[in-house]
Parts: C-alpha cells; structure tokens; sequence
C-alpha cells in the first residue's frame, strides 16, 4: 500500500467503523455472504487481509464460532487498534504481499475492497497459492468498474480510472493456478443523507484522498445541489465476489 493510502488509514483509524458501517444489516449481510463463498467451517484457519478495523471478522465471529482466532491483517496500526483484544482475533500489523510471504498456517483467505491498493497483484496472487494447501480458498471482494454511488462528479471520474477490471484479476488468479469462479452480490444502502455526507466529508473512502479540502468542500456543495430534494438516499452497492480455490 502506498505511503498516502496508509496515512489515509492511520488518520481515520479511530472514527472508521462510524464512517463505514452504513447499517449493522449491511455488515451481517456482507459477514454471511463471506461465510457462504468461502464455505467457511468451525475447524477453518481464516485470515481477513486488509482487515481495517476488523468489522467483518466481527460480524463472522458473531454468526460461526472458529476454533482458531482470526488472523487480521492490515498495514496500519490504528486500524487494527480497534480490534477487542481477544484470544478470537491475531492481529498482524504488515503488508499484505509481506504476510503471504511468511509461514502463517491458514486455508482460508478474504480480503473486501483492498486490491486497488497493492499494485504487485500477480505477486501477491502467486504467494497467496503457494501459502494455501490444497482446497484452500482466497476470496476477493470488490467493486466493479463503475459505481452508482452519490458521489460527485470527479469522484466517480478518478474512482473509473483507478478500479481494477474484476476479469483482469480473475485472469491473474487463474494464471497462477487457482480454479476461479465470478459471481455479483448487491446490497440496496439506504442512509439518512446528512450521514452519508459526513461519511464524504471525513474521507471515508480512501478514493477521497485525493482531494484537497476546497475540492472537497466543492463536490459536497455539488452533491447537496444534486440531492436538495432527498433527506434519505437509496443506492445500489454492487460486488464481484471472486472465489479462488487451489
């Protein structure tokens, strides 16, 4: 992850469940659909990489109960700060292609909207498949290459150029061995506006990152103009959820 993303993290690290969580339904709805592509069970070893501040892994201790502790791993210290400590989680403060580079024991991988960060993605994918034994799975989860987000405009313009293309990183996964599998989850988000915009505001996507504070203030007002007449907004939140199993 590149220094500005990880300060990005290390910023927000504190008020970052606040910025994301949308809805407790929003996050078991996500920890059940990780539970069900990774065929998760009790006896499994789970590594959540680029965990955050751990949320989904939270949600997942609250609906399968693991015999060995999650192993959450994230590149900023302040995120993984927000982790209870508990003997349920191992917390791990590394990149993620130098923690696929270790010998950590684990068969089952997850990693939600991280990939756009790592920009040596075959290498992270072969060492991923090195790691894992056979009938281990790696799930990735992320977005596609277009969002119906109420972003303002220059957001979504920089958030098109920078996705990754879902068919291109499934090619990758099935370039260095896995058997690969695609499939589309969607979540209707419907949040009270004056949230949704502070979430904006305080930079809750690292995409927000790369505007300065006037940019900023400018597309909020963009925004505001364009939903002047909604107090609530509804969106669509779509993922690729690709499964690859070695």
């Amino acid at each position: 992850m590149g220094g500005t993303n990880q300060e990005h993290y290390q910023k927000i690290g504190s008020i970052y469940d606040d910025l994301w969580s949308y809805s407790d339904e929003y996050i078991q709805f996500m920890a059940t659909n990780i539970i069900e592509y990774l065929h998760l069970k009790p006896t499994d070893t789970l590594v959540d990489l680029g965990c955050g501040t751990g949320m989904y892994s939270k949600a997942i201790l609250e609906q399968i109960q693991l015999d060995n502790p999650i192993i959450c791993v994230d590149c900023s210290e302040k995120m993984l700060e927000q982790l209870p400590s508990s003997d349920q989680y191992k917390t791990m403060a590394i990149d993620a292609i130098d923690f696929v580079s270790q010998a950590e024991v684990y068969n089952q991988v997850f990693m939600k909207e991280v990939i756009h960060h790592i920009e040596e993605q075959e290498l992270l994918f072969s060492r991923l498949f090195q790691r894992l034994p056979i009938g281990g799975n790696f799930l990735l989860i992320l977005l596609p290459p277009t969002i119906d987000y109420p972003l303002f405009s220059k957001a979504l313009q920089r958030y098109e150029r920078g996705q990754p293309h879902y068919e291109k990183l499934a090619k990758l996964l099935e370039k260095v061995g896995f058997h690969v599998s695609v499939n589309f989850v969607e979540y209707l988000q419907v949040i009270p506006k004056s949230k949704y915009f502070h979430m904006v505001k305080n930079r809750y996507m690292s995409l927000l990152s790369f505007f300065d504070d006037q940019q900023l203030a400018e597309g909020l007002a963009e925004m505001e103009q364009k939903y002047a007449q909604q107090s609530i907004l509804e969106f669509p939140d779509r993922f690729v959820f690709i499964t690859a199993n070695k």
